[in-house]
């Protein structure tokens, strides 16, 4: 009787050492996995994660380059990883208008020149804020979605520039 509790917490133990790193790693990680394989698997959808670049940091950013692309945004969404964003690129410069339809978490929206030059950003935008539209002053070819409070995090200010080679 005595061997069978020495065996069977032995095995105890081993599955709890070595399930440990993987539990912490979960436990303590600031992106929850789940929500960015979710975000991954979206955009791998309708083609590569892309990038842009923002006072030397990558960003890795979810391509909007169609009307369906444009229209849909981030609506329908949990939420996408700390780092990550959602590019909108339109035709042509234009007094560009975005919405928060179906949104459900915070964001902060920069918008972008046909010369990569940011040209207006809104902090913290709320879901609640819907059906409200936020328009640039300025005309802008591009927007950069990002989760609230990362605009601030990145450093980035009006007349700053973001690079999208989108390598």
């Amino acid at each position: 009787m005595n061997f069978l509790k020495f065996s069977l917490l032995l095995v105890f133990i081993s599955l709890v050492v070595g399930l440990t790193p993987s539990f912490l790693k979960l436990a303590f990680s600031g992106i929850e996995p789940a929500k960015a394989i979710a975000f991954k698997k979206t955009a791998t959808k309708v083609g590569k994660i892309k990038y842009v670049y923002a006072r030397k940091v990558k960003i890795p950013v979810y391509l909007a380059d169609t009307e369906e692309k444009r229209i849909k945004g981030l609506g329908g969404l949990a939420s996408i990883p700390r780092g990550y964003g959602m590019f909108f690129v339109f035709d042509a410069p234009d007094y560009q208008s975005i919405w928060m339809k179906d949104t459900l978490f915070s964001i902060d929206i920069i918008w972008i020149d046909e010369n990569s030059k940011i040209v207006h950003i809104e902090k913290n935008i709320s879901p609640d804020t819907y059906p409200k539209i936020f328009t640039a002053p300025v005309k802008a070819r591009y927007v950069l979605e990002l989760n609230a409070g990362m605009s601030e995090y990145y450093g980035l200010k009006t007349g700053g520039k973001i690079i999208f080679g989108l390598r």
